[in-house]
Order: C-alpha cells, then sequence, then structure tokens
C-alpha cells in the first residue's frame, strides 16, 4: 500500500506538485512531491526538519544545467537555494559567497571589484553549489576547485566548515556528491586584476561559446565527460554521431557533445540517444563515455547513469 503524502505546514511555502521543466535548462521531465524556495537560512533548516521527519528524500536544485529529470517525476522534495544562499562579500582577494549564486553574476561581480580568476565561469549556466559538486569547468583546464578555499556545509542541523584538502576535486568531479550535505558557501581565492582585463577575457570567451556551442536550443551543456587526452565531442563525430536523433532529440550539428530540441522531447529520448552515442563511440575507438550530465530518478532508468 502507498504511503500518503505528508501535509506541509503553511508557513513553509512548499509546492506540491511543481513541474521540474522549467528549473531546468534541458526542460524536459516530470513533477516532484513537493517544491521549495526557502527566503533564508531559518526556513531551509525547518524545511528539512520537516522532510527529514517525514523521511522524505531531499534533493537540491542549482541552476539547472547539467540535469536530467525522469518522465515520471520524483518522490520527496527538491529544494532551490537562490534565496536562502545568495550572498557575495568580497574581501582582500577573496570572495565568500552562498551556493545559490548564478556564476555568470559571481564573475562580474568579481570584475566589477576588479578581482581575477572567476572569468572562465562567465558562460557557465549554474550555480556555485553546483560548480563545488561537479568542479565546474572549461575545455582549458580551469576549473572551480582550483579556486576554493573552504566551504559551510549544513549537515541535518549542524553547520560546519570544511577544507579544499577534504573536497577531492577531480575533473568533473568532487566528493561532495556521496555527502548527505548541503552547501551553505564556499570562500573562493582570487587575484587582483583590471576590470577592463576581465571584462576583455569574458566577452571573449562568450564569443568563443556562441560560435561552438548550440546555445539558442534547449540543451543540457556538455553530455558526456571528456576522457583523458580525448574530447568527447570529436570522439561522437568521428562515430558519426552529429545530428542523429532520437524522437525529438537530436546531437548538434554544432558541437557533438551537445544534445539539443526543440522543445517536445522527453527526458526518455534523450537517454535513449545517449546510450546509442556512447554505444557508436565504443565501437568506433573502443573508449567509454562518461555521462557528464546528471539523471535524477527514483529508479534507474539507463546502463549509462
Amino acid at each position: 500500500m502507498t504511503k500518503p503524502s505528508p501535509k506541509p505546514p503553511n508557513d513553509l511555502n512548499l509546492i506540491t506538485g511543481e513541474s521540474l521543466k522549467k528549473h531546468t535548462y534541458m526542460r524536459t521531465g516530470g513533477s516532484v512531491s513537493f517544491f521549495a524556495e526557502p527566503k533564508n537560512s531559518s526556513e531551509l533548516s525547518q524545511t528539512i526538519k520537516w522532510a527529514n521527519s517525514n523521511e522524505l528524500p531531499i534533493k537540491i536544485i542549482g541552476g539547472g544545467s547539467n540535469l536530467l529529470i525522469s518522465d515520471d517525476g520524483l518522490s520527496g522534495v527538491v529544494i532551490s537555494l537562490k534565496h536562502a544562499c545568495r550572498e557575495i562579500n568580497f574581501g582582500e582577494n577573496q570572495v565568500t559567497v552562498g551556493s545559490g549564486v548564478m556564476l555568470p553574476a559571481l564573475s562580474k561581480a568579481a570584475a566589477n571589484k576588479e578581482l581575477g580568476g572567476l572569468e572562465f565561469a562567465i558562460g557557465i549556466p549554474g550555480t556555485v553549489g553546483g560548480a563545488l559538486c561537479n568542479n565546474a569547468g572549461i575545455g582549458d583546464g580551469r576549473n572551480f576547485g582550483s579556486l576554493v578555499k573552504e566551504i559551510t556545509v549544513l549537515k541535518e542541523t549542524v553547520i560546519s566548515k570544511i577544507p579544499k584538502s577534504e573536497l577531492q576535486f577531480h575533473y568533473r568531479s568532487s566528493n561532495l556528491k556521496k555527502c548527505k550535505l548541503i552547501i551553505l558557501s564556499a570562500i573562493l581565492n582570487l587575484q587582483f586584476r583590471t576590470k577592463n582585463e576581465c571584462e576583455l577575457e569574458m566577452r571573449k570567451l562568450l564569443e568563443q561559446r556562441q560560435k561552438t556551442q548550440p546555445t539558442s536550443s534547449k540543451n543540457a551543456g556538455s553530455m558526456f565527460k571528456n576522457p583523458t587526452n580525448q574530447f568527447a565531442g570529436e570522439l561522437i563525430e568521428k562515430a558519426g554521431c552529429k545530428g542523429m536523433s532520437v524522437g525529438n532529440a537530436s546531437v548538434s550539428n554544432l558541437h557533438a557533445n551537445f544534445i539539443v530540441h526543440d522543445g517536445n522531447a522527453t527526458t526518455k529520448e534523450i537517454i535513449t540517444l545517449m546510450e546509442l552515442v556512447a554505444q557508436k563511440v565504443f565501437y568506433n575507438s573502443g573508449i567509454k563515455l562518461e555521462p557528464e550530465v546528471e539523471l535524477w530518478s527514483d529508479s534507474k532508468k539507463s546502463i549509462l547513469f
């Protein structure tokens, strides 16, 4: 017998049955039992306490890039921290920034303070929290983890600090995904750079992104991680996958490591296409591609995830 969904208290402002399509860049997927956008840390703590008391799984959503949501939706509570964790406080060659802050906004804010190091993040459509979990970066090797001094996290009701040395940053990964922690903020080490220098580099990076990535189409960002000393996009193109489609989802003709759609694709179509791409790349090169995107699902839906 299915356990009935608990009724949340009115003061938490939880949304029941919220569609997660509008909260992701791919714009696919189903609804979640409860969705929360706590206004502050107190409301965040109350939401977590309520979810835990009702044995509901909790997921934290950032900008919604690099994320696929099951068409069947999710049970539990999905929490956005864009209001509760949005601080940006600059010090001497440092910034303390909330996990809900979007990376492009942080890059611009740092440039205005004549602090460099975050220029590479201007075109990454995610939050600080997501960048920490996935060690977000760009193709030239620059990554978020290299800037981190320490982070502040919440585990159940306890707030603590974790130094960089314990976070195990690697290519597009950290140990934060394995820990049941909610990232509240991070301290990043930056360096002096004139505003003009920062803005010039950010402009160049955005222009390059516009030329090489399908920014006008719905997509989740890079679908697969780059294997060591290889580029996933090149491997996919060499395997003859550019333009390949399943239903309404297709491999971008501009950049083969992107899957795009016109607004009518399903997550199932996207995953099926990913499986076919990975299979063709393996047959062509012997290399197994690993997803860079994350799939949220209540049940195992693919051999890739």
